[in-house]
């Protein structure tokens, strides 16, 4: 999702010319270093959690989420929209593989839904992805075997020592019940990823999803916001499924989930009373 005048990468991102450059002798090719794959939002040094690395250390109180500050969107799990739906606008992105997202701000790097002392909206739901942070589970060895990995670099991770009032990663050399609750978290967060691909499957199978551009006011402003790189579901196209393909999907609660995403939409006029 971007605002009106953002611009998109396109092409290789360089540009090869002509003439003489062209007729430079070839450089012995280098061995090229292995692509990394781009951390989760939020995250940046996950490490694995074992007491060689974590012992003493610990986490702040949970009720802290200015390291969601400058997110405008999070990503979010079939089984949240009803929940999400009652707060933020739900929506998908624009990519060859879209995901469900649920937008928190009309401006790159703001969060509309974070106080000034790191506290989250009052009464406001607050996104799985988001709760889960800093703790995030990897594939281990064996699928029945998640790795749970901490963000090494985040502000909630600190010595015992200085904080003593903190919850420790381990203790007597076990993980605490504060880690152990991380691991069910994430490891639950992880069942729902199958669930909500089905979903996302079937909106492609049957071509629901349409590019959309939200045109908003905002107070004061001489030209309307314009949010594009966003789809939302074709409801004339969600109507004509056959009988049999909606009956299958009410039977998997796709319907609600439906239903859920185009009631949401009324949550961006929320956004800009919150501007």
């Amino acid at each position: 999702m971007q605002e009106d005048g953002g611009r998109r990468s396109g092409g290789n991102g360089a540009d090869q010319s002509d003439g003489e450059a062209a007729q430079e002798p070839a450089e012995t090719p280098q061995p090229k270093e292995p692509a990394k794959t781009p951390l989760p939002l939020f995250y940046r040094a996950p490490q694995p959690v074992h007491e060689q690395l974590f012992g003493g250390k610990g986490l702040r109180k949970s009720g802290d989420y200015r390291f969601a500050a400058e997110a405008h969107a999070v990503a979010v799990h079939l089984q949240e929209f009803r929940f999400a739906s009652a707060h933020y606008p739900i929506v998908f992105s624009d990519e060859a593989v879209p995901a469900p997202l649920i937008v928190l701000g009309l401006q790159h790097g703001r969060n509309l839904f974070l106080e000034d002392d790191g506290r989250w909206a009052e009464g406001v739901y607050i996104p799985a992805y988001v709760r889960r942070y800093p703790f995030v589970v990897g594939q281990g060895a064996k699928p029945e075997e998640p790795i749970l990995y901490l963000d090494s670099a985040s502000d909630l991770v600190v010595d015992l020592e200085a904080e003593p009032e903190a919850d420790p990663l381990f203790e007597n050399g076990a993980p605490s019940a504060r880690t152990k609750e991380g691991l069910e978290f994430c490891t639950a967060f992880q069942r729902q990823v199958p669930l909500t691909q089905a979903f996302l499957e079937a909106l492609g199978e049957h071509e629901l999803l349409e590019r959309k551009e939200v045109r908003l006011e905002l107070p004061g402003a001489e030209q309307p916001q314009v949010l594009s790189g966003l789809r939302i579901l074709d409801e004339t196209k969600f109507n004509a499924l056959p009988d049999e393909v909606f009956l299958d999907w009410r039977k998997r609660g796709w319907v609600a989930a439906v239903y859920w995403h185009w009631a949401s939409m009324d949550n961006f006029q929320r956004l800009v009373a919150r501007v």
